[in-house]
This record gives C-alpha cells, structure tokens and sequence, in this order.
C-alpha cells in the first residue's frame, strides 16, 4: 500500500498561496480568448445544439465538453476560467503528492510555491485554451498512475485509466500516455517471464485496437497540424518560419496518402536530417524564448528557467532510484515526443504542459541545495 503524503499546514498555506495568486491572475486578465478558442465555443454550442462536432473538433471532445456545461450552466466563459483554476487547485495538490513522495514535506512545499509564483504557466488558466485543463488532468494522472503502481489494486487501476482516458479527451497528446502507463504498471509487476511476454503480448493488441478506434477522431487535427509539411520545411515553431531547420528535398508526398503518411516515409527516406530537426524542436521547446518576444520577456523566461532547470538535475540526481522519478521522466518523455514530432508552439504553452512534472525535482534540488548551504554555516560557525 502506498501511504499518502500527509498535507500538513505548511502545504495547505503554500496552496492557499497559489488559489489567491491565481484567482487574482483570473480577475486581472478576465476571459481571455486565444486563435483556437473557436473550436472550443463552437463546439460546445454543436453539442448543445445536439449536433455532432466537425473538423479538429472531435480531438478535443473533452474539452469541449467541459466549456459546453458551463454554456448548459448559464455561467458562460467565466465559468470555464473559474473551473480552470478550481481543476487547476486540484493538480497543484497532486504535484504536492509527487514532491512530498519524492523529497518529504519541504520539497512538497517548495514545489507548491514555486508553481503558484508561475505566472507564465498560470496564465493560461484565463483562457478559452485545452492546455489549462490538460495539464491539470496530466497532473492528476501522474498520481493516480504511480498510486495504482504501487498499490496494485484493482480499483486504482481503473480510476487511473479512466483519468488517462479522460485526458486523452481534452487534448490529443494524452493517447501517447496510455501505453506509456501500462508499460510502467507491467514493469511494477512480480509477473514471470511468460506472464510478461503474454501479457506485452495483450498490451501490443490492445494499443493496435486502440490506434484503430481513435485514429478517426484525431483525423481532422493531424491534417491540419500538417506534420508532412512541417517536415519537410524544417520547422520548429508552429506558424512562424524562422528557427527553421535545412532539410533534404524528396521524396515527393503521394497524393493518395495521408499527411502523417507522407511524414514517415519522409523521415524513413531522411532519418538523420529528422533526428536533427526534433531534436532542435525540443531544444526550443524547452528554452521557452522566442525571437519575436520583446527582450525583457525572454530575459524573464531565461533568468527563471535556468536555475530551475539547474535544481531540477539536482533533484533527479538525489531521486534517481525512486521508482517515481521513473514515472514522471516517463510521462515528460511522452509529452516532449509530441514536440518533436509535431513542433513547438508559438506562444510557448506547450511547456506550461509539463512544468508540474519538472518543480517537483526543483524543489527537491532547492532542498538539498538549502541543507548543504547551512550545513556549511554551521560548520563554520563550530570552526
């Protein structure tokens, strides 16, 4: 049985920190409506219309969902911003979970406060966006799945893979969860050999059939996303065509294949040339600074970033061996996956995805940095 980190009073201060931070972030910036919020709206006024959704719609069915009970609701747009924050309270509580579990009470404190103070991940919670709700919903299943790991009950299980699902309904991105989670559970096992090879055998069936469900609703977004032609241009950033990496010529898209399609035999046909280019997606996406950013932001950004990255490594160095580690290098790793086969954004939210993966280990860095600092004071003071 995993034992719950205990929430104590300096984890309840340090949340109560980060609802009145972000609640007057909301007031502040009010509704604020971003270049995909359409689909979301007009989603939910097709569903509550009784009409089925269209386009890139049905990859963000969940999310759409969620806007159209507000709309059900009378509470509007308001309402969707005040949800955000509440399912955005509930994630901060798990990251706690994650810290504490990984470095004890005062790295879970410390992790709560350096997400509240956050205001380029906190942001988002104002908008009429899916990555507000998404990386909430990523957060809760990044407990939910270690708790079913390590408990192994039957009913963890299923609320773990019901939040999968769940998240997977709000943005695309959470499907490349789902093996991901399943593979750690199977790993988290005491399974013989042969009850491993016919259980990854199952798991290799059921991923096909889940593929094979899927793919349909998630049709629209890839053809719009382009991933084809983002290929072969070399570009890193959705939208903007500088940063963009040189790449080879050929072989011609077919016309009778998809954009996804074209995009494998592209990179079959040019693997090094790919490696490169998702690799330099993934580099952008993490350095979170963008040309067309006024200097004083990126300056911001980069003072933030680098010592948090800085007592993020830190962090993983000291918690190498908890199988948690494992996990949320896991779940990071399926996110950054998408970046680099897809690009990184332009206004740099997709990074907002995966920070409460990353402060967890800042803090715990921040810690061991803090006891090592006044180990020295008092080894000074003694001497």
């Amino acid at each position: 049985m995993i034992a719950r980190p205990e929430f104590g009073k300096g984890a309840a201060i340090a949340l109560g920190v980060f609802v009145l931070i972000n609640a007057a972030l909301a007031m502040a910036y009010g509704v604020r409506i971003g270049e995909d919020s359409g689909i979301y709206v007009d989603g939910a006024a097709l569903l509550n219309a009784g009409q089925s959704l269209t386009a890139r719609q049905p990859s963000y069915a969940g999310y759409i969902s969620f806007v159209s009970v507000f709309d059900r609701l009378g509470l509007g747009l308001q309402g969707v911003v005040a949800g955000q924050v509440l399912a955005a309270t509930v994630a901060a509580a798990m990251m706690f979970f994650v810290a504490s579990t990984i470095g004890g009470a005062r790295a879970g404190v410390a992790a709560l406060l350096l997400l509240a103070v956050d205001v380029e991940t906190n942001r988002w919670h104002a908008y009429v966006l899916s990555d507000s709700l998404f990386t909430s919903a990523l957060a809760v299943v990044t407990w939910l799945a270690y708790r079913a790991a390590v408990s192994r009950r039957a009913g963890h299980y299923a609320v773990a893979t019901v939040a999968m699902i769940a998240a997977s309904l709000i943005r695309p991105e959470g499907w490349f969860l789902v093996p991901a989670a399943v593979a750690y559970w199977l790993v988290r096992l005491p399974l013989s050999v042969a009850q491993r090879s016919a259980t990854v055998a199952v798991l290799v069936a059921a991923c096909a059939a889940m593929v094979s469900l899927v793919a349909p609703r998630l049709g629209g977004n890839v053809q719009a996303v382009g991933p084809s032609e983002m290929l072969r241009q070399g570009q890193t950033i959705w939208d903007f065509d500088g940063w963009r990496v040189t790449m080879p010529p050929g072989p011609a898209p077919r016309p009778d294949a998809s954009s996804a399609v074209n995009a494998i035999d592209y990179a079959i046909s040019h693997p090094f040339s790919t490696i490169k280019l998702m690799a330099t997606r993934v580099v952008v996406h993490f350095a979170h600074v963008r040309p067309f950013f006024s200097t004083a932001h990126n300056l911001v950004v980069a003072l933030w970033l680098l010592p948090v990255y800085a007592c993020a490594a830190i962090g993983v160095a000291a918690a190498i061996r908890e199988p948690l580690t494992v996990w949320c290098a896991t779940v990071l790793a399926t996110q950054t996956l998408v970046v680099a086969l897809t690009h990184a954004d332009w206004d740099g939210r997709y990074l907002a995805h995966v920070m409460f993966l990353i402060y967890p280990f800042a803090a715990l860095g921040l810690v061991r940095v803090a006891e090592r600092l006044q180990g020295s004071t008092k080894a000074v003071a003694i001497a």
